[in-house]
Order: structure tokens, then C-alpha cells, then sequence
């Protein structure tokens, strides 16, 4: 960051804030995805839980096992986006102080009345 110039920093702080957007929507989308895989997970555990029939316990366990090791997929994808969001905030955060040191201030000169 120190390396770079006001100008540098205006078009990395834009393209973090593109980014930061970006991320945002997609953990949104795969919180969504998250939340249907674990509303299905639990209503074949339900149903699972509620059978009394051998054949139909057997398809359920295979269907929870296949949805419990998508929702684990889903979980893994959202925590790393997380961890990208989180890293590109602190990032954006460290570009707009960095901006606020170099940025020159303007000043408002007071005259003093005799």
C-alpha cells in the first residue's frame, strides 16, 4: 500500500468496493442455498425418524446421506467466501486510511480582527 500513489489507491479503493459488493451478494445466494439444503435435510430426517417401513428407511438414509454431504459442500464454499469478504473489508478499510493520510487536507485560514 505505502508503494502507491493517491491516484493507484482511488482505483484500488474502487475496485474493493466493487468487490466487496460482489462477495456480499454471493454469500447472500449461497446463505439461501445453505438454509433450502438444511430445510430438506431436516424433513427427510423427519420423514426417516417416521418410517416404520425397512425399504423406505434404507432410501432415506441414502437421500439424508447425499443431502447432509451437499449441505457440508455449501457450508465449506460459504465460510471461505466469508473469509474473502472479511479479507477484502479489512483491505478496503487499510486503502480508504491509507487514502486519509496521503489525501492533502484543505485548511480554512481565520482572520483575526484588530
Amino acid at each position: 500500500m505505502s508503494g502507491l500513489g493517491l491516484e493507484e489507491l482511488e482505483k484500488r479503493k474502487i475496485e474493493l468496493e466493487r468487490m466487496v459488493k460482489d462477495l456480499k451478494e454471493k454469500v447472500k445466494i449461497i446463505e439461501e442455498k445453505y438454509e433450502k439444503a438444511k430445510q430438506i435435510e431436516d424433513k427427510i430426517f423427519e420423514r426417516m425418524h417416521n418410517s416404520r417401513d425397512e425399504s423406505e428407511r434404507a432410501l432415506l438414509e441414502v437421500k439424508y446421506a447425499r443431502i447432509s454431504e451437499k449441505k457440508k459442500e455449501i457450508e465449506n464454499k460459504l465460510n471461505e467466501m466469508r473469509k474473502r469478504l472479511h479479507g477484502a473489508e479489512n483491505e478496503l478499510e487499510e486503502v480508504k486510511r491509507t487514502i486519509g493520510y496521503i489525501k492533502p487536507r484543505t485548511t480554512q485560514w481565520v482572520e483575526e480582527k484588530a
